[in-house]
């Protein structure tokens, strides 16, 4: 199942769609994030661009009006504005804070996760449902080059680090954490954890992929894997998941937290707390032995409890 291209769409009220592209250019010590998408709500309707860096630490939401938001289906081409992204390339061009926003970038060497027929996605048998909150990891890490232009401050970005991901739905989970890093060499990262509504009630779930050296680590509530202990603050957060003889320990905590606009009955007018560059650890151990050990300062997180 394609879960790139759009699952929403305009006929749906009260909804949202959107699409999370992350770059890390370690070289220049840049990294930014740009979350594309839109909302359906009956009053709001509209589409947005939020731009957030490691420059200046700050988020940016660019609100466009809904006819300027188009797609192309095959190969997939979303467009707002005058920005664009695909598989293999994103656009910007837009202005923030007075200052013209421009950038090419190319991505290659794109890496899913693995799927398979009862798998088509990451939440596994529920990916076809319409669920609150819909999620989909579309390359966990690939190549980007290009160029970035902030007023007059320009960037060439050569073999950066990349990551796209998606939501879409009515609304974020009630409650959730998660992380996500792909500044190692040979080694990538995602992890989430949330209280979400299951037939009339609210259930907690989790996925954790880990890509290592060409190998694939997944730990998932729906295919069994065990939450041991979790506990959470402010801006930080400790899981131990174990899933036969393996355990894995997730260590992640917040720097220059921001507040970002998220969904709530598909209108964007909640926020959640990110950091686009905080600390993280993760400890894979099989019978007790330690198999991997992972350290970054360079992990996305989000805190929402």
């Amino acid at each position: 199942m394609n879960q790139f291209g759009i699952r929403v769409g305009m006929k749906k009220k009260d909804a949202f769609e959107g699409w999370f592209c992350k770059v890390d250019d370690r070289k220049n010590d840049l990294m930014f994030s740009v979350i594309w998408g839109y909302t359906t709500h009956e009053e709001t309707r509209h589409a947005f661009l939020q731009f957030t860096s490691s420059l200046d630490q700050k988020t940016s939401y660019i609100r466009y009006p809904i006819e300027t938001f188009s797609f192309e289906k095959d190969p997939f081409v979303l467009r707002i504005g005058k920005n664009s992204l695909s598989e293999k390339e994103m656009v910007l061009d837009f202005i923030l804070n007075g200052n013209p926003v421009k950038g090419t970038f190319y991505f290659s060497r794109f890496t899913p996760i693995r799927t398979s027929f009862l798998k088509p996605g990451i939440m596994g048998w529920l990916t076809p449902f319409p669920n609150e909150c819909n999620h989909a990891i579309i390359s966990m890490d690939h190549e980007v080059n290009g160029n970035l232009r902030i007023g007059e401050r320009n960037w060439t970005v050569e073999q950066a680090p990349g990551y796209m991901e998606k939501d879409w739905g009515t609304g974020f989970p009630r409650e959730y954490v998660w992380v996500q890093a792909n500044d190692w060499e040979k080694s990538s990262v995602a992890f989430s954890y949330a209280t979400v509504p299951v037939l009339g009630k609210h259930a907690k779930g989790f996925f954790l992929v880990l890509h290592h050296e060409g190998e694939e680590y997944r730990f998932s509530s729906i295919e069994g894997s065990r939450m041991r202990r979790f506990k959470v603050r402010e801006d930080s957060f400790v899981a131990v998941l174990t899933k036969g003889a393996y355990s894995v320990v997730i260590r992640a905590k917040q720097a220059h937290p921001l507040a970002l606009a998220s969904p709530h009955h598909g209108e964007m007018k909640a926020k959640i707390k990110e950091s686009l560059d905080g600390r993280m650890d993760v400890r894979l151990q099989k019978n007790g032995k330690d198999l991997i050990l992972l350290e970054t300062e360079r992990a996305s997180i989000d805190v929402h409890y």
